[in-house]
């Protein structure tokens, strides 16, 4: 017993490695939360922007029959949307079972495409535009302007969703992502647009429009990460 009492590690030696550990700590804590303020700060400021950028194009189509209010109210609602969003990305928030963060990423990419397609649409009023294409036309007159707004929605948001899936979820990734995840942020992101776009139209419109943005979500989601996978198979090889 004595032999074992005196190779003990000496009380200021403990005291100094004890010190050392707290302030690594500490110090860690303190960088962990100014780069987290940062990233919050950053989140508010580009949601704001953005929410600004895409209410302004999506509000700017010929027929002006928007009262200001709802601009302001659109423009709130996509601005909360898109904070969230960007914050739950750049934070990288995650659980074993939801990657929260590579779905937000998918949504607000999504949503970026969807903006720089709507700024080179000859038409502002995306409906309208839709209606004047032979398939659009086609659409609407065997099945009415419903059956035309579920098509391009659904076509539309394959796109947006299919190339943002591609570019940021695969089906290798640990844990697996589900489609259902990315394309429900897709979906609730472009919805103030579908919306605020549907505003004088008939609530039948306005669902077939939904009904398409969410379907064409989930079969892009789904087709971006099988085609990312596949891609990712051939380089193995």
């Amino acid at each position: 017993m004595p032999a074992i009492q005196e190779e003990r590690t000496p009380p200021g030696i403990r005291e100094g490695v004890r010190s050392g550990i707290l302030a690594s700590i500490q110090r860690d804590v303190e960088l962990r939360g100014g780069r987290t303020a940062r990233l919050l700060v950053a989140a508010g400021v580009v949601g704001v922007l953005g929410a600004v950028g895409v209410t302004l194009l999506v509000g700017r189509h010929p027929f002006d029959h928007h009262p200001s209010w709802h601009l302001a109210v659109f423009g709130a609602v996509w601005a909360g949307l898109l904070v969230v969003s960007l914050s739950i990305a750049f934070l990288q928030v995650r659980t074993p079972s939801l990657p929260l963060s590579r779905a937000a990423s998918v949504g607000i990419l999504g949503l970026g495409l969807a903006g720089l397609c709507g700024a080179v649409c000859p038409d502002q009023h995306f409906l309208h535009w839709w209606s004047g294409t032979g398939l659009g036309g086609s659409l609407d007159s065997a099945g009415g302007p419903a059956a035309g707004a579920l098509c391009f929605g659904l076509v539309t948001t394959l796109f947006f969703a299919g190339v943002a899936a591609f570019l940021v979820l695969s089906e290798r990734q640990h844990p697996p992502v589900c489609p259902l995840l990315p394309a429900a942020m897709l979906l609730v992101l472009l919805a103030p647009g579908v919306v605020l776009q549907s505003v004088g139209t008939s609530p039948v419109v306005l669902s077939g429009w939904l009904a398409g943005t969410a379907v064409g979500a989930w079969l892009g989601v789904a087709g971006g990460i099988r085609v990312r996978s596949l891609f990712g198979a051939r380089r193995t090889d």
